[in-house]
């Protein structure tokens, strides 16, 4: 009995400290683009985000400047792992080529390899989505130039609710693989 009322605090504890939160995914967005591009096989990298966009929580800047995090609401994975495949799958749409995250899973090498660092990617107060950030396409050919390219992408939310945000954030995916493919 004692046992008991000794640990009895620490499994209210556990017990309340449980809640329910809805997690969200990127849902594809199908693209009308279509791009030839001069590379049959591109690995994507790497994917960097800012600290507030790997966390767990879905975050939204208040019109003080301030960023948090929607209320119960999550990525339902990583966001890294999430954009990188994304783009994976959107950049293999649009341009049919072969594309894959890296490590290169094929024989060979990727005729381009793709990093994305992205500086911003929130929905503000005004539910306007801001993805902004850089990429390099580095490529081994000679007849082929590397390179380093800015984007600042903007999306509409229709309203402030989670999932429409997170709608927002697959609209700026889309389009940066679009920017990503005509780059190449």
């Amino acid at each position: 009995m004692r046992i008991f009322l000794l640990l009895l605090p620490l499994l209210l504890l556990v017990g309340c400290t449980g809640t329910n939160r809805d997690r969200y995914l990127i849902e594809p967005v199908a693209s009308a683009t279509s791009v030839k591009t001069g590379a049959r096989t591109i690995s994507i990298t790497a994917v960097s985000l800012p600290t507030y966009a790997k966390e767990s929580g879905i975050f939204i800047q208040t019109a003080s400047g301030a960023i948090v995090a929607i209320p119960k609401a999550d990525w339902a994975d990583d966001t890294e792992r999430a954009m990188r495949l994304y783009l994976v799958r959107s950049l293999a749409d649009i341009s049919g080529a072969q594309v894959a995250s890296d490590p290169w899973p094929l024989a060979g090498v990727p005729e381009a390899e793709i990093r994305i660092d992205v500086e911003h990617m929130l929905v503000d107060s005004s539910n306007r989505m801001r993805l902004s950030g850089q990429f390099s396409i580095r490529r081994d050919r000679a007849e082929s130039r590397s390179r380093i390219r800015q984007f600042d992408i903007t999306a509409k939310a229709r309203s402030s609710s989670a999932a429409d945000i997170v709608a927002a954030h697959g609209e700026a995916w889309e389009e940066l693989a679009e920017v990503i493919a005509k780059a190449l």
